[in-house]
């Protein structure tokens, strides 16, 4: 799964798929209504989502560590992302599973 890695942008979506990234956004943005890193953050929080309620051990994790796994550079961003997708902190949803 490519768009759990930090590299994952635009730009190398683009030339994973022999495109151009004009192309590309405007793909995304025309298919899922989103920008490509509003679609790559949705992956990437579905991902954690999964996980924390398929893997026990991944809720202890702390918010940093959930974050580097999918590719967040920093757990303010993440944590911010989390919330809006689901309403509550990541701590707060590995606590009510």
């Amino acid at each position: 799964m490519e768009y759990l890695n930090a590299d994952f942008t635009l730009a190398y979506a683009a030339k994973k798929v022999k495109t151009n990234t004009t192309y590309l956004s405007y793909i995304v943005n025309k298919r899922f209504g989103k920008s490509f890193g509003e679609y790559s953050n949705e992956l990437k929080i579905n991902y954690v989502i999964n996980e924390m309620i398929t893997n026990h051990l991944y809720r202890k994790y702390s918010t940093q560590a959930i974050a580097e796994s999918v590719g967040f550079k920093n757990a303010v961003s993440f944590a911010k992302s989390f919330r809006k997708r689901t309403g509550v902190s990541p701590a707060q949803f590995a606590n009510n599973i």
